[in-house]
């Protein structure tokens, strides 16, 4: 007997363990945590650097592409409960996920010469459709694998390991994403983004194979339906009856009321609950019109300031670190300290009023950025416009340079190796000017300038020769510094730009391209003749380099400075962070624990789609104020975007006044959350947080 009851208990003990083929499904919400947070971190850049996408077009797309990854997951949920089950939907998915990363990632190859934006919007498109099959189903699959109640408190280690995984998948790849699209150069660029895109698909590739081999030891839940699809039947039922169809409803009686006949009183009654809490959620979705922008608009912002702080350098895409992290600190701040402080002076208990406060912040985040985006502008290259044309004079000759024309007040003596400069010429589509040019090296005469609207236009005086070109003195959209040489004739030797002991450009010619090179300081070197030092170009710059052989071996240069570098600190924008991380602690966390509590239980699936549907209605927000207010300078799109914050939290707030709890409509009752349900709670406000 008592060997029996000790083997029982070893037995009991062996079912009691720690199921470790969980560990397979958090390497694979891991993989795509990593992917998706590393990709997102640097698409906005891509899509304007790369494809040529300008500040409006990489906004729009950004967002559009967000919006799909909160839209699909609805899909995920029904094809896995209704038919595939979580297994086979989780599996297919990262498939399609990562042939949408390979596909992007071959795309940015430049030498495979393939449509770039068709096949990069394809592969985000499948992007999109993975993450929309993996999200909702990894965690409860995951959950699947545990036997309950018996395993209850592993089910609550599980959900606290997931969040972990969450936080530190995010927390990895947008930090060393930027990295290796900046740091690692590759196929002749001075970027990698096809490495950016490729390493998270690799990634994805050999978790799945890690995913599948599992594949005997998984616990598999045969599909058993979607709540969604019944809530969305029953009230397109009542619409149709009760609304704008022909039955009758007696006096007082909801419109809902009307599919009684198919559906069951306690299940309409928690719709009607559902439906007064989706009021209140009507208006939050400007909310995440603003967070959202982190990834879009505030990177564009970043990109035109100076990254270095201390010893270390920022790249714009690495801001957004600062996000998860302040998450993470207030998180736990929040709930042991500041929530209980402000709640024994009345202040904040309310839920409600956490999220009415957390809108207002998000707003304050904007004013924040408007701010510093009225500074930038002062910064900002002054740029040709529509009806007039900017010229450009360089001299190239070892004689000053006489320039003179009366209809466009023009009167001025260029010196040697340097440039005349005249932003405001009237010009209609192209147009010749006459200037009368003078010196003691060149012939006196007349020369022709032909110029074209919209454009700045140079031109390099070599001895008796007029070189034209079109210059761009706009900042790079990589950020990098922008670099063109003029090399005189009597230049005969090769010009090599040198960082250290690395060559960065090799120049011939009289004209070089305009190139972006990585900022740092440089020499110049004609031949294995020194020319200068300690040539210092900076990001966001637009330089322009003279070269001249005044005799054998004899050279001399000059550095001109078209556009200033960026001068202004990406340290302004950390206020704005801070502001929006706090705002999003106080509105993702509050609002996304209310939707659950909130939620009947029979509703709880529905209430974290719509929460979801919030996200997506957002970016589409961003669309259509991106596509109304085009032309508009970027501070008063950011105070648009405040006021409309504003509007809609006031609207907010007074539609709460009137909400009814649910433990005041419901009679009192006890009740027992497990350990791990909350744990999973906190997993998915940690991954609303850290999706943004």
């Amino acid at each position: 007997m008592k060997f029996c009851k000790r083997d029982s208990s070893v037995i009991h003990h062996a079912k009691d363990r720690f199921p470790t083929i969980v560990a397979f499904i958090i390497l694979a919400e891991f993989c795509e945590r990593f992917s998706y947070s590393g990709m997102r971190a640097f698409l906005t850049l891509y899509l304007r650097s790369k494809l040529g996408y300008s500040d409006d077009g990489a906004t729009e797309t950004y967002h559009v592409f967000s919006t799909l990854v909160y839209v699909f997951p609805f899909l995920g949920g029904i094809v896995a409960d209704n038919f595939l089950g979580k297994y086979r939907t989780i599996l297919y998915m990262m498939f399609v996920y990562a042939a949408g990363n390979a596909l992007v990632a071959i795309t940015a190859i430049p030498q495979l010469g393939l449509p770039a934006r068709l096949c990069t919007l394809l592969g985000l498109f499948m992007i999109t459709v993975g993450t929309g099959g993996i999200k909702p189903c990894v965690t409860a699959f995951g959950g699947d694998q545990f036997k309950l109640p018996e395993q209850e408190n592993h089910l609550a280690m599980y959900f606290s390991i997931l969040y972990f995984n969450l936080c530190i998948g995010s927390l990895i790849a947008k930090t060393v994403s930027p990295i290796l699209r900046s740091e690692v150069h590759c196929f002749g660029e001075k970027d990698c983004y096809s490495l950016a895109f490729g390493a998270p698909g690799l990634i994805v590739l050999v978790s799945v194979v890690i995913f599948v081999s599992a594949k005997s030891r998984y616990v598999m839940k045969k599909p058993e339906g979607n709540v969604i699809l019944d809530f969305t039947k029953c009230i397109t039922l009542g619409i149709r009856k009760g609304l704008i169809g022909s039955s009758k409803r007696e006096k007082g009686s909801h419109w809902l009321d009307t599919t009684e006949h198919k559906y069951d009183k306690r299940f309409i009654k928690d719709i009607k609950k559902t439906l007064s809490i989706l009021t209140l959620f009507s208006v939050l979705p400007v909310f995440w019109a603003l967070l959202d922008q982190m990834g879009s608009r505030w990177t564009l912002q970043a990109t035109k300031m100076d990254g270095r702080l201390g010893p270390i350098t920022i790249k714009p895409d690495q801001m957004q670190v600062l996000n998860p992290i302040c998450i993470l600190i207030l998180i736990p701040l929040a709930q042991k300290y500041i929530y209980p402080f402000l709640e024994k002076r009345n202040i904040l208990k309310n839920p409600l009023h956490k999220l009415t406060l957390g809108g207002v912040l998000a707003g304050l985040a904007f004013i924040a950025s408007g701010v510093v985006e009225i500074q930038l502008r002062t910064t900002y290259p002054y740029l040709p416009h529509p009806g007039y044309s900017q010229l450009r004079i360089y001299n190239g000759n070892n004689c000053s340079v006489s320039l003179h024309s009366i209809p466009h007040n023009i009167t001025y003596t260029l010196p040697s190796l340097s440039q005349f400069t005249k932003r405001d010429i009237q010009i209609h589509n192209t147009e010749y000017i006459s200037i009368e040019l003078g010196g003691s090296c060149i012939e006196p005469r007349k020369e022709m300038f032909l110029l074209e609207e919209n454009r700045a236009v140079s031109f390099f005086l070599d001895g008796d020769d007029v070189h034209r070109f079109k210059d761009n003195v706009d900042k790079s959209r990589s950020g990098l510094p922008v670099v063109r040489f003029l090399l005189t004739s009597r230049t005969r030797q090769n010009v090599t730009l040198i960082k250290g002991n690395v060559v960065e450009s090799h120049i011939s010619g009289l004209v070089s391209p305009q190139t972006e090179v990585f900022a740092g300081k440089y020499d110049l070197f004609a031949g294995n003749d020194f020319v200068a030092s300690g040539i210092e170009m900076l990001s966001g710059g637009v330089y322009t380099i003279l070269v001249d052989e005044e005799g054998p071996d004899q050279f001399k240069s000059t550095f001109l400075v078209l556009t200033e570098a960026n001068s202004i600190s990406m340290a302004l924008l950390l206020p704005q962070f801070l502001i929006m991380s706090s705002a999003e602690v106080l509105f993702a966390v509050t609002g996304n624990e209310f939707a659950f509590k909130e939620a009947p239980d029979s509703m709880k699936s529905v209430m974290s789609a719509v929460w979801m549907l919030t996200t997506a209605v957002g970016n589409v927000i961003i669309i259509v104020v991106t596509r109304l207010l085009a032309g508009y300078p970027q501070h008063q799109q950011f105070f648009f975007y405040t006021g409309l914050m504003f509007v809609s939290i006031s609207v907010f707030h007074w539609l709460s006044r009137g909400y009814r709890f649910r433990h005041e409509d419901e009679p009192p009752r006890k009740e027992c959350r497990s350990n791990s349900e909350i744990l999973y709670l906190q997993v998915k406000q940690a991954e609303d947080c850290l999706d943004h």
